[in-house]
């Protein structure tokens, strides 16, 4: 991927690093989510008294994704974690919404209620950005990447940085 170093290290996040091999795979995917949340734009961004990543279904991160957000700002906002059980589907006040669900028939599902809210998905199922989600993490040969569905954020009415795009795999079309 071309120019990796520079936006990685924007990104806070290096790649290339050799302590990042032995780095725990949801550790990494942890640090993923919370950089997501710094390089999107939500319409009503102003009016949000902080950020909210909400897991929903299993969570897989341990205590990784706390950690990757423990004392951080997004936009000069705290960022907060709420865990949903797969059967509770009140996703408002989310901005991001991590599926821990692996089940493509629920994601589906799922993601369809979500159509036209202006919630970020993420998630690690196969497929998951092809299937309409927003970022899907991949682990490829070893290391964590991530496709991005720019037609699914543009439902969203959600804006992407350039720099995120030139690093994930934009799958679907380029809306």
């Amino acid at each position: 991927m071309r120019g990796q170093g520079p936006i990685l290290a924007l990104l806070g996040f290096t790649w290339m690093a050799p302590s990042v091999a032995a780095t725990p795979e949801y550790q990494v995917k942890a640090a993923w989510v919370y950089n997501f949340a710094k390089f999107i734009e939500w319409p009503d961004a102003e009016s949000l008294g902080s950020m909210t990543i909400c897991v929903y279904g299993k969570d897989p991160f341990g205590g990784f994704l706390d950690e990757a957000v423990r004392g951080k700002l997004v936009r000069g906002r705290p960022i907060l974690i709420r865990r949903l059980p797969a059967e509770d589907e009140n996703w408002a006040g989310c901005q991001i919404l991590f599926f821990g669900l692996n089940k493509v028939a629920r994601v589906e599902a799922a993601l369809a209620r979500l159509q036209g809210s202006s919630i970020l998905t993420i998630g690690e199922s196969d497929g998951f950005a092809r299937l309409g989600g927003m970022i899907g993490l991949v682990v490829d040969q070893g290391r964590v990447r991530f496709d991005i569905n720019l037609a699914a954020l543009a439902g969203a009415r959600l804006k992407t940085s350039s720099q995120l795009m030139e690093i994930g795999r934009v799958v679907g079309s380029r809306k």
